[in-house]
């Protein structure tokens, strides 16, 4: 069982530790490389596995909590998350890596090919070669993962989310790419044309994909079944509040305030606007036939 901390500091350890860095947003197929290999190192090693994680000041694929719990199913013996504050990324690359020997009885530092810390990201992959060895540490350096000839990244991830090619972010990440939040109250038009939808609470400072429909699958609360769906991501002609709404398949219980975790499998369609209420309904039942075709052949979805 991992254990998080929320502090930059000192923890008791009976044992040595080999220690990760990074942002970790969306813990993709390259972050999952560098974390099961500090969870390999540390147990040929008998060592403890520790996992820096910098929260991201931006906009990020997941939240915070998200991809700490991604992390954990790794195996990592420790996570600790580090705001990333001034006094944090001021400070002299030298004192960083002491800090890691004081605080956390580092014996190896494993990190991924461009990564660089300190002030200027002066601790560099130089740096640490010269430095590592006069402390006494052990560096491993992690090659990148390439998908289609391009280093795997969460800027690429975004990149592929924001265009609609929701396959290719898929393999990137390792996992279905999944935006969750508390479901809540809508305009209740789509209940008043007989197609009513689960409106996403939008978390904050999460990206979002590229505005449309999509065929999708989703989940309520911490249950298991997965609901084929039919989500639409666009700014609501109403209140011009951008919105996350899933119209749920062959569904129609309450469930007004519970987690909803949307997996998009396909883009549909680009959003389009129309001029009536009629027009809505046309469109929305050319949607759900193309949503229901897609499950027909993708089986294997579920």
């Amino acid at each position: 069982m991992s254990k998080v901390i929320n502090e930059f500091c000192h923890i008791d350890l009976k044992k040595e530790t080999v220690v990760t860095i990074g942002k970790f947003d969306g813990v993709h197929k390259g972050h999952q490389k560098l974390l099961k290999y500090t969870v390999n190192y540390a147990k040929k090693n008998n060592l403890i596995s520790i996992a820096i994680l910098i929260k991201k000041r931006n906009v990020s694929i997941y939240n915070i909590e998200e991809n700490t719990n991604f992390i954990k199913e790794l195996g990592i013996d420790y996570i600790i998350v580090i705001d990333f504050l001034p006094e944090f990324y001021t400070m002299e690359a030298k004192e960083f890596f002491n800090k890691l020997i004081e605080y956390y009885r580092m014996k190896h530092i494993a990190v991924g090919f461009d990564f660089a810390f300190g002030r200027n990201r002066e601790g560099n992959r130089e740096f640490l070669d010269k430095y590592s060895k006069e402390r006494g540490i052990g560096v491993s350096v992690i090659k990148f993962l390439n998908y289609k000839k391009n280093r795997i990244s969460s800027s690429s991830i975004r990149d592929c989310l924001s265009n609609g090619k929701i396959k290719d972010a898929n393999k990137m990440l390792g996992r279905k790419y999944t935006i969750s939040g508390k479901i809540v109250h809508g305009n209740a038009l789509g209940r008043k044309i007989g197609y009513p939808t689960a409106n996403l609470e939008i978390p904050n400072n999460i990206f979002i994909p590229k505005m449309g429909v999509y065929s999708s699958l989703v989940k309520i609360g911490n249950g298991d079944k997965l609901y084929k769906a039919l989500t639409f991501i666009g700014i609501s002609n109403i209140n011009k509040e951008l919105r996350v709404e899933s119209h749920i398949l062959d569904f129609s219980k309450m469930i007004y305030g519970k987690k909803l975790t949307v997996m998009l499998l396909k883009y549909v369609r680009d959003n389009i606007k129309v001029n009536s209420i009629e027009e809505v309904k046309l469109l929305l039942k050319k949607d759900e036939y193309k949503v229901r075709e897609f499950f027909k052949k993708e089986k294997k979805c579920l």
